[in-house]
């Protein structure tokens, strides 16, 4: 199967280092965000009740970057609401970050190099 060629490199790449930045924010706020419930519904502490829509707002940007991302490499509309709704669940928003970046980054390069 062949990889297909970037058109715009640069661009990609602007786009591959957003997503990365937001999806491991997005990924650090889901843990604040657990945390806050567990403050809030086991202690009844609302220390933290700030946060949900810090959160809210942090995993809006990712979801703009994941797009970003996915138009300029022309992923299908599905796989772009794949990666959001696996970063929903705890970690994996971790493990979506090193995965696109293991698959765009040697696109990049050999988009580069011709």
């Amino acid at each position: 199967m062949s990889t297909p060629t970037i058109k715009d490199p640069k661009g990609v790449r602007t786009a591959l280092t957003l997503f990365k930045v937001t999806s491991i924010a997005a990924g650090l706020a889901m843990f604040v965000l657990i945390a806050e419930m567990v403050m809030k519904y086991a202690m009844k502490n609302d220390a933290l009740a700030w946060w949900s829509p810090v959160h809210g707002f942090i995993f809006m940007v990712f979801a703009l970057a994941t797009f970003n991302l996915g138009l300029k490499l022309r992923w299908s509309f599905g796989r772009m609401i794949g990666i959001l709704l696996a970063a929903c669940v705890p970690f994996v928003a971790f493990v979506m970050e090193k995965r696109v970046a293991q698959e765009v980054e040697p696109q990049l390069a050999g988009s580069l190099a011709s």
